[in-house]
């Protein structure tokens, strides 16, 4: 049989598949964590200040929440405080660009939903349409409910899974225990799949978020170049990010359409 004869290769490749995914979901170690508590604790300290003062405090509180994502300690809870100290900075395009990142990990956190609109404010009517739904999301359905740790979790697990039924299958090849290894490993490349594509579209593709009330994309990385649209593209708007020329940077709007913004009228995530 195919599967008997490839059966070596097969769990060299799912042992390769579990060591990298493996590495991918590393838990924080202890000084992550203590860094952590310590910037949320500055956080709830700042919380305590007059109002006046707030906002400067916010945003050093914020550059600290930013520096533990610099060091790679990447997780929800991060972006999502990330996102609460901007927005109480005044500081709303940032706030945006935090709660999307957060929303990677719970995208359906009513919390970080409700905040990324309030970031929004009134620019939320106006926030330009989403864009059209990929075909690998319809097929990948759960895609946009589940977390993207959740996601590794699961290739995780059932990679492990399958790694020991294939390896007890070797000493002990039952037909009906073929069959379970087969579909333990369709449902672990399926897994392995969706975690790799919200790699790609979170971690290859960069995207940006409008950071001015009415931004007005040129056809040239100048105000010289005629606009893109008829109508400005409201703060708030999500894009992703083509290319960088100077103090500008290329675009690729819902509409399916590219065009050139000022580097100081975006915030990139």
């Amino acid at each position: 049989m195919f599967f008997v004869g490839n059966k070596f290769g097969a769990l060299i490749a799912l042992t390769v598949i579990l060591f990298i995914l493996v590495g991918c979901s590393r838990l924080p170690d202890k000084h992550s964590v203590q860094m952590f508590l310590e910037t949320q604790e500055a956080f709830e300290k700042v919380e305590k200040l007059p109002a006046a003062e707030q906002p400067k405090e916010f945003y050093r509180v914020a550059t600290m929440f930013q520096g533990l994502i610099d060091q790679g300690i990447r997780s929800g809870p991060i972006y999502y405080n990330l996102g609460n100290a901007w927005l109480r900075a005044e500081e709303p395009g940032r706030a945006i660009a935090a709660y999307h990142l957060a929303q990677r990990y719970y995208p359906l956190d009513p919390y970080i939903a409700s905040n990324k609109q309030a970031a929004l404010g009134s620019a939320a009517l106006a926030a330009a349409p989403e864009p059209p739904t990929p075909m690998i999301e319809y097929i990948f359905f759960w895609q946009n409910s589940v977390g993207c740790r959740e996601k590794i979790i699961c290739s995780v697990l059932s990679a492990i899974a399958t790694f020991i039924v294939g390896v007890f299958y070797l000493f002990v090849p039952h037909r009906r225990l073929r069959h379970f290894v087969v579909t333990l490993l369709v449902f672990t490349m399926i897994a392995v799949c969706s975690t790799g594509y919200d790699w790609y579209r979170f971690e290859w593709i960069r995207h940006a978020v409008v950071t001015v009330e009415k931004a007005v994309p040129r056809k040239g990385n100048s105000e010289q170049y005629e606009p893109v649209f008829t109508t400005p593209v409201p703060f708030g708007t999500i894009i992703t990010v083509l290319d960088e020329r100077k103090d500008w940077t290329r675009l690729r709007f819902s509409s399916g359409q590219d065009g050139w913004l000022p580097k100081n009228q975006i915030i990139e995530f």
